[in-house]
């Protein structure tokens, strides 16, 4: 069986996953993303499936195991927020065009000002040193090892964040 027949087979089965999703208190747009990462999960397993199987039990374990994943993310951002709970970052609003998701506000709170403008500037709107420099009124060497600091900051905030 190809991949394209298994995803075609797989989406006769969609309500039944939408249900399994619902049914553990996710809502409805969530289980529709959920039902669309277990197909993009099967077609990444696809090797792995034998025919031998049913593949709605197939389809369950995979299901169950995006479940999983969401239920870490959600922990992992209540464990964040309750750890970060007595601040208010001043560097980032929630709001803020830069703001890709949760975790990039998260992550740029935590940062001082100085390093998370040149961030901002440098990264997210993608402006050159040069520009960056004239715009903050800083010399170039300095937007340099800022971003340098910055970015070794981030990986830090986000190594810890893993662990």
């Amino acid at each position: 069986m190809t991949g394209e027949e298994l995803i075609d087979k797989a989406r006769e089965h969609e309500k039944i996953l939408l249900n399994f999703f619902l049914g553990h208190g996710v809502t409805y747009y969530d289980a529709e993303d959920m039902v669309q990462e277990v197909y993009v999960k099967l077609w990444n397993y696809k090797e792995r499936y034998k025919p031998t199987a049913s593949l709605l039990t197939f389809l369950f374990l995979i299901a169950r195991q995006v479940r999983m994943d969401s239920l870490r993310g959600h922990f992992r951002r209540v464990q964040r927020e309750d750890k970060w709970s007595g601040e208010q970052p001043e560097t980032v609003s929630k709001d803020a065009s830069y703001c890709l998701n949760d975790d990039v506000c998260w992550a740029l709170a935590r940062l001082p000002r100085q390093m998370s403008d040149v961030i901002k500037l440098g990264v997210l709107e993608e402006m050159p040193y040069a520009e960056i420099a004239e715009r903050l009124g800083i010399p170039l060497g300095t937007v340099k090892s800022r971003m340098a600091n910055a970015l070794k900051k981030l990986k830090e905030i986000f190594d810890d964040e893993g662990s």
